[in-house]
């Protein structure tokens, strides 16, 4: 498969994509309800259960290991080479090599309502059917959890978005398209989730972003 996130260009990803995972990261942890994924540790007394989709190097997921020492982390990604650089710093976590599909579960090897936070960033611009991945995604939440989802957002005039998704897809053959906030809410809706939090926010001189946390309400 030809994609951006293989060899030297995993290898190096971290250190090159720095600013604009530690704003996107940030705004992530903005979202979370940190105060619900306390009440769940003491409502169940047990770990936490944390699952980061289309989890990269695990750079989310390390920072998250901090902030919750017992959580049970696990990450999915497609790129192996990726991966290779997460379980470099983050050997406790449990990783698979697998693409998020449209299809129950998004043809994840877990049994239904595992995750008590799922987590999904920079990824939805590569999922040829979003719709489908979000409703399997939410399969995997478990009661009263929480799915958080961020992105680069699709911006307009002015700004010269078609040249500048022309070398996005240049660069990396997998992009499919990026979404407005808009459009991802909707997309959320049509997968079955309800939408708490949504909000757009800047990245840099030229990268938007938008974060949602949402809920499966079957399962509240």
């Amino acid at each position: 498969m030809k994609t951006y996130y293989t060899q030297k260009r995993a290898q190096s990803y971290n250190q090159k994509w720095k600013v604009f995972s530690t704003k996107t990261h940030d705004t992530v942890f903005s979202a979370i309800d940190f105060t619900q994924v306390n009440k769940i540790c003491e409502n169940f007394k047990r770990p936490l259960r944390i699952l980061d989709a289309a989890c990269g190097t695990g750079l989310l997921l390390e920072r998250l290991s901090h902030l919750i020492p017992h959580a049970e982390l696990y990450g999915v990604d497609a790129s192996e080479d990726m991966l290779a650089q997460a379980h470099l710093f983050l050997s406790a976590a449990h990783f698979i090599h697998t693409s998020l599909q449209g299809a129950e579960k998004a043809d994840l090897p877990y049994e239904a309502a595992s995750f008590d936070l799922i987590t999904c960033t920079n990824a939805l611009h590569n999922m040829n059917d979003p719709i489908g991945v979000l409703r399997g995604l939410r399969e995997l939440l478990a009661p009263q959890g929480q799915f958080v989802l961020e992105d680069y957002a699709h911006r307009g005039f002015p700004f010269p978005w078609r040249i500048f998704e022309w070398f996005t897809r240049r660069m990396d053959p997998q992009h499919v398209r990026a979404y407005t906030l808009s459009e991802a809410q909707l997309f959320c809706r049509e997968a079955g989730l309800q939408v708490i939090v949504a909000q757009n926010f800047p990245i840099d001189r030229v990268w938007r972003g938008w974060v949602i946390r949402a809920v499966a309400p079957q399962l509240q």
